[in-house]
């Protein structure tokens, strides 16, 4: 069993233990409101004129005191229930069920150099195994590092060091994802889209409005309830003030479209923030990113609250009284569009910093959940020096401990094939994700499903299922035929990779595959490619006799005992020596039901975490 699970049960168990006691305390609260309440009608009937008063003015003073403190239990009742959602959710993960994370199906993109081929996004993907991000942007952020490989050994100790530290502290990360979920997420796209040519046209004339207006508005009303004026001269206030609002309801309009409504995210934001800047970092990139979080030394934090305050009261609009009073006398709605242009000059541009930093703690943050969660994964090492891959146990990591096999593979060469050759279903194609996975959590600051792994970071491209689009009138062979020759042309350029290839130009008959693979072979070896080409054409492993030390021979075996195939998933030297197409054709296609033969096929249609 994961030594984690017992970590959210316990979890689980203090925030459910909580929740019941604040629950209580709200039963209570509903008491105690409704005692005060009668306290309240029985002193105003009953006791002489200003006794009454007196109790009333306390008993009312001490029903708002309740009210704001049920309140604030309110709020504290939303933040539990979150933090047993999300230890919920990871007892769940734990246990190996990923369907209630987001897939991120949204970032499928069959062009990519490898996320479409190694199932990076989708249904049982490996966007969903890692997603636990909160902000729109923090997934957006997450599935950027999933898409990118950092080839620079520097960045990538930076990025481990900085997931490792998150991972230190758990108990910060479930407070981050409490407070960065929000219902009906908005995001801050009208903000985004609010340009320069937007601003106030006149700034300085508005400015002397709503200064001298107000100030007017005060004295024409202290002279009206003096009697030093009659009721005329409020009249004539309210119509200059209605003739300067009539001409200002555009520009009145287009500020609340863009601004308004806007608060409650910006509260989601500054609580972020807030927990940013409280916290305490000692990694190079966490520092990095924590010290955005500031403006000539004042903290972004105080930035955003001046902005939410002038939206909340932007909002005040929606009181028609109130909107109707402030407007006529003292250019409410005018007073606030001023403010938002002011703020907006100042800080818009910083403010999208400031939410990308929180997106990136929010993408950093799921990274250390998943290393969190497997501490028996191995951390693992990076060369900066001849092309190196020395992996000791490696498995996928989606699939289950139960049912994962791991194997040894080594490539300590620059220039040095695989070619991987084994019966259908023995393991090649479920062996290529596990490499390609495993690399992609290694340069993303992660753990890696191995005992042991040590790597040159190097680009990713594969070819293992490519599709036809008849959109372009692109046949199936010729898709493929775009997809080798950008590998090729990547190579060429430069740019060290690590190519995986499963079943290369399959879109054509035997003898024309199999002498196009040996050429393509042949390329790869002269642009001193690294990489895995999975194969059935037995041929292609005769290239190793061509370049003894340049092509090597792996295979994956599989047995017939007691009638039945029996697949052990263990990568051997050598070129394979069984093949199951007419055993199966012969048992009807009766496909073995053994345990690692299921895995293995759930493994290559990547829906393991689901079942």
């Amino acid at each position: 069993m994961n030594s984690r699970l017992s970590t959210y049960e316990h979890n689980l168990q203090k925030y459910e233990f909580q929740l019941k006691k604040l629950k209580q305390q709200q039963q209570q609260f509903f008491g105690y409101r409704i005692l005060l309440f009668a306290a309240i009608v029985i002193s105003l009937i009953y006791l002489p004129i200003y006794p009454a008063t007196a109790s009333g003015i306390s008993f009312f003073a001490l029903f708002l005191w309740i009210i704001r403190k049920n309140i604030l239990a309110e709020r504290k009742e939303l933040l539990l229930k979150r933090l047993i959602t999300i230890n919920e959710n990871e007892i769940k993960a734990i246990k190996g069920s990923f369907s209630h994370f987001s897939d991120g199906h949204e970032f499928i993109d069959s062009a990519h150099p490898y996320s479409f081929d190694l199932d990076v996004f989708g249904q049982g993907s490996l966007f969903q195994f890692l997603n636990r991000t909160t902000t729109p942007l923090g997934k957006q952020k997450l599935a950027n590092f999933l898409k990118q490989t950092e080839t620079k050994v520097e960045k990538l100790l930076r990025k481990q060091q900085a997931v490792a530290e998150l991972e230190d502290d758990p108990d910060w990360g479930q407070q981050f994802a409490t407070h960065g979920y929000l219902d009906n997420e908005k995001d801050l796209k009208l903000l985004e889209q609010f340009s320069e040519n937007d601003h106030l046209r006149n700034p300085r004339k508005i400015q002397v409005l709503i200064s001298v207006i107000p100030f007017v508005s005060v004295i024409a009303g202290l002279m009206y309830l003096a009697g030093i004026a009659n009721w005329s001269i409020l009249l004539l206030l309210a119509a200059f003030n209605g003739t300067v609002l009539y001409f200002s309801k555009k520009t009145i309009a287009k500020y609340y479209y863009h601004f308004g409504n806007q608060a409650e995210i910006l509260q989601k934001y500054l609580r972020l923030i807030q927990l940013i800047e409280a916290k305490q970092v000692r990694s190079a990139d966490l520092t990095a990113l924590k010290s955005t979080l500031k403006l000539n030394d004042q903290p972004a934090s105080a930035i955003i609250q001046q902005l939410q305050g002038y939206l909340s009261k932007f909002d005040y609009r929606k009181n028609l009284l109130f909107i109707i009073v402030a407007n006529t006398f003292f250019l409410w709605d005018l007073i606030y569009v001023y403010k938002l242009n002011r703020w907006h000059l100042q800080y818009h541009r910083k403010l999208q910093q400031w939410i990308d930093s929180i997106a990136t703690f929010d993408a950093l943050l799921s990274l250390s959940a998943f290393n969190f969660n497997h501490p028996e994964f191995a951390t693992p090492t990076f060369t900066d020096d001849e092309f190196c891959m020395d992996g000791k146990n490696l498995a996928h990591p989606l699939i289950r401990e139960s049912g994962r096999i791991g194997n040894d593979f080594s490539m300590t060469r620059q220039g040095q094939l695989i070619i991987l050759t084994g019966a259908n279903m023995a393991g090649k194609s479920t062996f290529l994700r596990t490499i390609g996975i495993n690399l992609i959590l290694a340069v993303n600051g992660c753990r890696c499903c191995a005992d042991s792994f040590n790597l040159k970071p190097v680009r990713i491209f594969t070819n293992m299922r490519t599709t036809d689009n008849l959109m372009k009138a692109e046949s199936y062979f010729h898709a493929e035929l775009l997809r080798l020759q950008a590998i090729l042309n990547q190579l060429k350029s430069g740019v060290e990779t690590f190519v995986l290839i499963d079943e290369m130009l399959k879109g054509t008959n035997s003898e024309d595959k199999l002498e196009g693979s040996k050429e393509l072979t042949r390329q790869l070896v002269r642009l001193k490619a690294n990489g895995i080409i999975s194969t059935h054409d037995l041929k292609l492993t005769e290239l190793h006799n061509d370049f003894p030390k340049k092509v090597l021979p792996l295979c994956f075996e599989v047995s017939i005992e007691n009638d039945q195939l029996v697949f052990d998933y263990r990568l051997r030297s050598g070129v394979t020596k069984t093949m199951n197409a007419i055993f199966l054709m012969r048992k009807n296609w009766e496909l073995p039901t053994n345990k690692h033969f299921t895995i293995s096929c759930f493994a290559h249609s990547v829906y393991i975490c689901s079942t």
